[in-house]
């Protein structure tokens, strides 16, 4: 199925709101392996390799033919790459590097690194996968960077290879595939990006999280990196509120979400299978083996973690529990280091999804930290949020990215 970024984003927005109330020439070969495109419907190009090499090293790439509408001549690079678990353990992600062909040098060496917002957990989510099937609308955002002649790299974040199990919103874990691809992206077939290049950083919803992740550790986990901007909306920078705002309500099926990923960065601490009855069991199922949009979202509306437990137990008991309140307070991410570089947040004032309180927490503890940063409230919903943040983060990056002044407020 091939559709257009707009048409795809719409039919995304659809499902939320309904349970809410030709690619260029391929480059020249690099030092890692070039595979050829597979045309079985298995593909072992996501078989994962050994994750060798420090974080960022290109274990593996091929030309990825991503039907863009209406952008310059580009060239898009599928990989995979090294990168470290919450716990720093080595692993592969595999991830998207986009190359503008034309633009001129003075934006085309300047990397855009775009964190991508909720997929779902199986394995044919990641966005690699769905720019190839046109059915990514991150493919939005990444035209309109494009336009603007940044190269664009998007991670697929962790768990999405054969086997693996996805993180969703872990806070360290999406820093890490991040700001790994950041340093891999000069290392792909084609790049017009150094080592040295101005790095941006973009995301919306999960995407936010993950974008606003890698800007707090940017200067411990990858001080290398030459980081210069941040735009970000629709944060959950803690967990833990989210988590409770959506319990039990339309939108249930993200919370739920949070939980398996959590439970796949922290087994020991969330020990979630051992806890779920065999109708909990049939709905995790689900839940890692579908994209936003399949049928386990919308029968998990209205309905609360208690009715999957075999003792009845919810979100806040699990939450309470003295391991999994410490793996939350490492996942909360205004107790982490501020952005050092201009960073913009924005978020709808009606989000149902995303929890607007602590998004203002985080906004208040960054000014306090002398961020130089600005909080918008966007006339919408969470979904159409998203939408109406591309126009002012293209602008705040692209002022960031010519050295021009950016308005803060706080």
């Amino acid at each position: 199925m091939s559709r257009r970024p707009s048409v795809l984003l719409a039919a995304v927005a659809a499902v939320v709101l309904s349970t809410a109330g030709p690619a260029a020439a391929e480059g020249p070969a690099s030092p890692a392996t070039v595979v050829p495109a597979p045309l079985a419907a298995a593909d072992p190009f996501y078989d994962p390799p050994a994750a060798t090499g420090a974080p960022g090293t290109v274990l593996r790439t091929r030309p990825a033919a991503v039907p863009l509408a209406g952008v310059l001549p580009f060239r898009a690079t599928t990989v995979l790459y090294t990168s470290t678990t919450v716990d720093g353990t080595p692993q592969v992600v595999s991830g998207t590097v986009f190359t503008p062909t034309l633009a001129p040098s003075s934006t085309a060496g300047t990397l855009l690194t775009l964190a991508p917002g909720t997929q779902g957990l199986g394995p044919q989510c990641a966005p690699s996968r769905q720019f190839v099937a046109g059915t990514e609308y991150e493919a939005a955002p990444v035209a309109a960077a494009l336009a603007r002649g940044f190269s664009v790299a998007v991670t697929d974040y962790d768990g999405y290879l054969t086997g693996g199990s996805p993180t969703y919103t872990t806070g360290p874990a999406m820093a890490h595939a991040v700001l790994d691809l950041a340093r891999a992206a000069s290392a792909v077939p084609g790049a017009r990006t150094t080592d040295s290049s101005p790095v941006l950083l973009q995301g919306y919803s999960q995407g936010g999280g993950g974008a606003a992740w890698a800007a707090s550790l940017a200067a411990e986990y990858a001080p290398d990196l030459a980081l210069r901007g941040v735009a970000v909306g629709g944060v959950p920078a803690d967990l833990q509120s989210v988590s409770e705002g959506l319990d039990g309500g339309p939108n249930a099926y993200f919370g739920l979400l949070g939980i398996v990923g959590l439970d796949a960065a922290y087994p020991d601490a969330v020990r979630l299978d051992e806890r779920l009855d065999p109708r909990g069991r049939q709905v995790v199922a689900g839940l890692r083996s579908e994209c936003v949009g399949g049928p386990t979202m919308l029968a998990t509306a209205g309905t609360s973690l208690s009715d999957y437990t075999t003792d009845g137990s919810g979100v806040a008991e699990l939450l309470q529990e003295p391991a999994i309140a410490a793996v939350l307070a490492e996942n909360r991410l205004a107790d982490r280091p501020a952005p050092t570089v201009p960073t913009y947040q924005s978020h709808a004032a009606f989000d149902q999804v995303v929890a607007l309180g602590q998004a203002q927490q985080l906004h208040d503890t960054w000014c306090a930290a002398g961020v130089t940063t600005r909080l918008d409230l966007l006339p919408a919903e969470h979904v159409t949020g998203g939408v109406q943040s591309v126009v002012p983060f293209g602008l705040w990056l692209s002022a960031v990215a010519a050295g021009r002044p950016v308005t803060a407020a706080c």
